[in-house]
């Protein structure tokens, strides 16, 4: 995909390249549709500085990288939701609710097309055979890590959710090493704590796993797996459902190498006698 390499070739742009680049992860339609004359106008760059990114890319030309956006976008747009979104559900206010809900949905079928189906099996296999996970997450990327802390509880053991104002988290990374693994989530704006402890883990020899919201965030430069959610608005809580939904889907294909001692031990979860501490749906409070 044009995102991967974007990524791959980001550190050798220059400026003005890596202002391009920004722009055709957050406006692939205006790139899929119009000239790098008229793009280059958009940017503020010229028509010369389009086209040299497009080599740097390793590209035959900027006619290269448009026919690889429109494949992006004609495989994201196959449904007929997008059109329908558009047209009618935002402006049926009896169907608000259902608008909003198709808008996730919508969110969560483009999403789905960015992941790289060979990292995501690498992932699945070092959580599986990861020693100990950890999570880190801090300010607005703290409720999806602490979601997959929870999930990941429930069907493995030795799974830490980081808590840097709680904890003594340098200590906690003294006990780290290569055969562990650490999960991170940073969106825009991206928190510096969370850079900082991220690359003292890597140190460390951990096997870091990184989701953000985009292929060329801070954070790249220190995880060795990197699942971006790319999206031309930088809102945490619109992503919110398509990161759990991949979440879900993570741990789902970590559990599937060895699906008979995951349900072991979630059975042994569920076993556990909390009749104290939750009611079931028929009992009164």
């Amino acid at each position: 995909m044009f995102q991967d390499l974007i990524q791959q070739h980001y550190e050798k742009l220059t400026k003005s390249q890596k202002v391009v680049a920004h722009y055709v992860l957050e406006h692939p339609d205006v790139i899929a549709l119009h000239a790098a004359s008229e793009v280059g106008k958009q940017i503020g760059v010229s028509e010369t500085t389009i086209i040299r990114f497009c080599y740097q890319l390793e590209l035959s030309g900027y006619t290269d990288l448009q026919k690889r956006v429109q494949k992006t976008l004609v495989t994201k747009e196959s449904s007929t939701l997008g059109t329908y979104l558009a047209t009618n559900a935002l402006r049926e206010e009896e169907h608000f609710s259902a608008a909003v809900m198709l808008q996730d949905v919508e969110r969560l079928q483009k999403f789905a097309y960015q992941i790289n189906d060979q990292d995501f099996k690498q992932a699945s296999k070092r959580l599986h055979a990861a020693r100990h996970i950890y999570i880190l997450g801090l300010r607005s990327s703290y409720a999806a890590a602490e979601w997959s802390a929870f999930t990941l509880n429930v069907v493995r053991q030795q799974v830490t959710l980081l808590r840097p104002e709680a904890q003594d988290v340098i200590h906690t990374i003294s006990q780290m090493d290569e055969r562990d693994v650490l999960l991170v989530f940073s969106f825009h704006r991206y928190y510096k704590q969370t850079i900082d402890l991220t690359k003292i883990i890597q140190k460390q020899g951990v096997h870091v796993i990184g989701i953000t919201d985009s292929p060329l965030a801070p954070i790249r430069r220190y995880v060795n797996t990197i699942f971006p959610f790319t999206s031309s608005r930088k809102s945490t809580i619109d992503m919110m459902p398509s990161i759990l939904s991949f979440m879900n889907t993570l741990v789902i294909g970590m559990t599937a190498e060895d699906p008979a001692a995951y349900e072991s031990y979630q059975s042994a979860y569920d076993a556990v006698d909390s009749s104290n501490l939750f009611l079931d749906g028929d009992d009164e409070s």
